[in-house]
């Protein structure tokens, strides 16, 4: 085999030398010869955009969202074409797909791999992905190691973005850094922020070389142009007297509202306005590698400013003033970047006077805040809008919600693309203990972004949600990329090329643990019977029982014990044999066992309403799951773990920058 590419880019050379590797590896023949060429060359495989390939491309209409790809291959000659540079690589790992290798989770233990005569292999393949925003952004306790492996694995599942969330997502990284959940690694400590500063650099290169729509900040930045970074240092942060004039007014104060993370400006203000512009200016200039900014306003709820000015808009309408004047900015300076608008909380109001100027440059992003046990509903809104009153946030119901959404579109141009924000990994991935309903809740709410009026998913997430297993984010990008995509089949798929003998014994065990925690059960928290959190990224009304007072959830959990002792032997017996992927999977299956039998047990002691109890076999949980972390981390978010299930038991959280065994806030 020979591989050309046509662009001189680091995305395709990438491409090209990926295709090399896998090659090697499934062929055992020496690695294939690389260069850079001007024309296709009809001895080799080639490698190159839709237009230089004279390929068809009407039904690209913007090549930096969307992607196709066009693949024909035969018996190791041919060309593999894409819409843009990511697709290009994106059609290379399809190519490897159809020759049998299949990438279940990050990193190469995850990846099956075959022998195959790729010299001999044939394959033709035209596809647009249905969905043109497909991917992550960070959340829970991360590393750049964790990161860096998703943005890799993203591709080779038809993935096309990843967003930094900050300009550097102190928190989320400072978790995993000074071990915040782990009770055996660390004492507490405060994260070094240039560290961090010096391993975004390098993510921030890694999404480039990879092509990916590069999404960036959110929330965290509405102080940095006095010099306050999102992080430690904010919570001690002091302004000088003369800016806090720049500050909502909440309760009669210009102050912190709680912290800068959850600090308003006066938006009526337009010396405040032009502060915030000046550093969307100054980043942009920086960072002109970055695709997509997100300009989100101050986390939180009841927080905006309630100064006489203030109150004669709504917050809405003091957004878009706000945006507007930022697109003008930075029209005049050059800047081509998009800007995301965030429909969250306050801003999911549709405006009352103001429009976009220039729609195009905008992309709506619409905070999700749903059942994901009943999934997206495009139900029509009945009744009358409530109306506004500042600082009081209710909760709309998924109608109202899906009504203001369309409200919002229909303001600016059904043309404007949408991307829904979720939270489904972020906590409620951890009430489906065996994983499974919430990979058939995947796959149907995927197929249901049109109906939504949604071009595709921003999953908010631990990039490490692959425990027990890989299967519901890897049919969350299959289903992204492809509506038609089968559950059945990708299922079935999935489990044989992740643990390969007794894969079907697997999925059975996963499935009938799926079935006894029952994750409209397991939803509720202690206090607010069925709501993890009031709102903001999460569900907000009950929709099943309880698993609190509930004798007959306790009786389904006292047989989970023989159901892993019947289990356990196939964990043996497989754990050991095989590829790398497979003994990996069966790992991961040992350390779930371990944990599904201690959680059986906490939670049929607390459904008997021995919740003191429950309480103290949970912490010993936390203790051996600190011991067992290292071995696991990779694919389990310990932070988040824990952190939803001491909110479920009424636990209090520990604390981020000090901590010991049990020492909690």
């Amino acid at each position: 085999m020979r591989i050309v590419y046509l662009h001189e880019n680091e995305t395709l050379r990438y491409a090209a030398q990926e295709l090399s590797r896998y090659y090697v590896r499934m062929t055992g023949n020496s690695a294939p010869e690389i260069s850079y060429a001007e024309a296709p060359c009809e001895r080799a495989i080639t490698l190159g955009l839709l237009s230089a390939l004279s390929r068809p491309a009407q039904d690209v209409s913007d090549p930096v969202l969307e992607d196709v790809i066009d693949i024909r291959v035969e018996n190791g000659k041919g060309f593999i074409a894409g819409s843009n540079r990511r697709s290009v690589l994106m059609g290379v790992y399809r190519y490897l797909r159809a020759a049998g290798c299949r990438f279940i989770r990050p990193g190469e233990d995850g990846e099956y791999v075959p022998q195959c005569d790729l010299d001999a292999f044939s394959f033709t393949y035209r596809k647009k992905a249905d969905h043109i925003f497909r991917g992550e952004c960070c959340e829970g306790a991360v590393s750049y190691e964790h990161m860096r492996d998703t943005v890799y694995w993203m591709p080779k599942v038809g993935m096309n973005m990843f967003m930094i969330e900050g300009l550097v997502p102190y928190t989320y990284m400072h978790k995993w850094y000074a071990h915040v959940a782990n009770l055996r690694l660390s004492e507490g400590a405060i994260t070094d922020r240039d560290f961090l500063v010096g391993e975004i650099a390098k993510l921030e290169r890694d999404i480039v070389k990879l092509g990916l729509q590069f999404h960036n900040v959110g929330h965290g930045w509405m102080f940095e142009p006095f010099g306050i970074h999102h992080g430690p240092p904010s919570h001690e942060a002091t302004l000088p007297e003369d800016a806090k004039q720049y500050l909502a007014l909440v309760n009669g104060k210009r102050d912190f509202y709680h912290s800068t993370f959850l600090t308003h400006f006066c938006y009526s203000n337009p010396e405040a306005r032009k502060k915030l512009i000046s550093f969307w200016l100054d980043y942009a200039k920086k960072k002109p590698y970055v695709d997509f900014f997100h300009v989100w306003l101050a986390d939180g709820k009841n927080n905006h400013c309630e100064c006489e000015a203030c109150v004669k808009r709504e917050p809405s309408d003091w957004y878009i003033i706000f945006l507007n004047e930022l697109d003008a900015a930075l029209t005049r300076e050059g800047i081509d970047a998009k800007l995301v608008l965030i429909l969250y909380v306050d801003t999911n109001r549709p405006p009352v006077t103001e429009k976009l100027c220039n729609p195009e440059r905008f992309v709506l992003l619409s905070a999700c805040s749903i059942d994901y046990n009943i999934g997206y509903e495009a139900t029509s809104f009945e009744g009358e809008i409530p109306p506004y009153v500042r600082n009081q946030y209710k909760n709309p119901s998924a109608a109202l919600a899906h009504h203001w959404r369309k409200q919002w579109k229909d303001g600016f141009g059904k043309s404007i693309p949408s991307c829904v924000y979720e939270y489904r990994f972020y906590n409620f991935t951890y009430n489906d203990i065996g994983g499974m309903h919430l990979a058939e809740g995947v796959h149907r709410d995927m197929k249901r972004m049109r109906l939504m009026g949604f071009d595709g998913n921003m999953s908010d997430q631990t990039v490490r949600s692959f425990f027990p297993t890989a299967l519901p984010m890897s049919i969350l990008a299959e289903t992204l990329f492809d509506v038609n995509t089968d559950y059945e089949s990708f299922a079935e798929d999935h489990f044989r090329h992740a643990f390969g003998a007794d894969a079907d014994k697997a999925r059975a065990y996963l499935e009938k643990i799926s079935e006894i925690f029952d994750p409209r059960i397991m939803n509720a928290s202690y206090r607010s019977a069925g709501v993890e959190e009031d709102g903001i990224g999460n569900q907000s009304q009950l929709t099943f029982a309880s698993w609190k007072n509930n004798e007959a959830f306790a009786k389904r959990l006292d047989e989970i014990p023989a159901i892993l002792d019947a289990f356990l032997p196939y964990v043996e017996k497989n754990e050991s044999v095989g590829p790398a992927v497979h003994r990996r999977s069966w790992f991961y299956l040992r350390h779930h066992v371990f944990m599904v039998r201690a959680l059986a047990k906490i939670y049929a002691v607390g459904a008997r309403g021995e919740i003191e109890r429950a309480r103290e076999l949970y912490l010993d949980l936390h203790e051996a799951l600190s011991e067992r972390e290292m071995e696991i981390h990779e694919v389990f978010d310990l932070f988040l773990f824990n952190r939803v299930h001491r909110q479920k038991l009424d636990i209090p959280q520990l604390n981020y920058y000090v901590k010991s065994a049990r020492n909690v806030n």
